[in-house]
């Protein structure tokens, strides 16, 4: 006598496969969650990069400030790409990104021999744009604590994301600060 063999023997038992609504629904909204929380925390990452980038330059600047009252010597803080000597200005910006040079002039030529250099920051996190105006390629404070010359303004930047940049504004008095708007057009955008 024949008997017939189903062909669903394993277990567990053999039926339709698949997800049902309820697990669908679940699993969407699960990976929607992440989803959203990535995002979030991608915008919290890029939010602490600009903080860290714009407090790196002001401590700098108060730095060079207080080495120039305290030595009575001009300190000057200028870019750089090498760590030695200070970058040209572009065309339409002088860019800080790749570092800058904490330097005391003893010998005032306005240019920074290894003995002078007090300070060099390796420049700020990848992807961070950091630029002033081409007129201004470098702050020079003198032992008074003024930094001379015009305003100058730096715009801390993601460049995916210019809306969130830090502005950092040094007066002729030397004093800097940081906001989150500026009025120069030096500027993100």
């Amino acid at each position: 006598m024949y008997r017939f063999r189903s062909p669903c023997r394993s277990t567990p038992p053999c039926g339709p496969r698949g997800f049902t609504l309820h697990e669908m629904l679940v699993c969407l909204l699960v990976s929607g969650s992440l989803a959203t929380g990535g995002v979030a925390m991608w915008s919290i990452v890029q939010e602490n990069a600009l903080t860290v980038a714009a407090n790196e330059l002001m401590t700098h600047l108060a730095l060079a400030r207080s080495e120039a009252i305290t030595q009575r010597y001009r300190v000057t803080l200028c870019p750089t790409t090498d760590g030695m000597n200070c970058a040209k200005a572009g065309a339409d910006y002088t860019f800080w990104q790749h570092g800058w040079l904490v330097y005391r002039d003893k010998n005032v030529d306005r240019k920074p021999q290894a003995a002078e250099i007090m300070r060099a920051h390796p420049g700020a996190a990848s992807r961070l744009v950091i630029r002033s105006s081409r007129a201004r390629s470098s702050i020079t404070y003198h032992p008074i604590g003024n930094a001379g010359g015009a305003t100058i303004t730096f715009a801390v930047c993601s460049p995916r994301d210019p809306v969130r940049a830090r502005y950092v504004t040094v007066s002729n008095s030397g004093r800097a600060r940081v906001s989150h708007t500026t009025t120069s057009n030096v500027t993100c955008g």
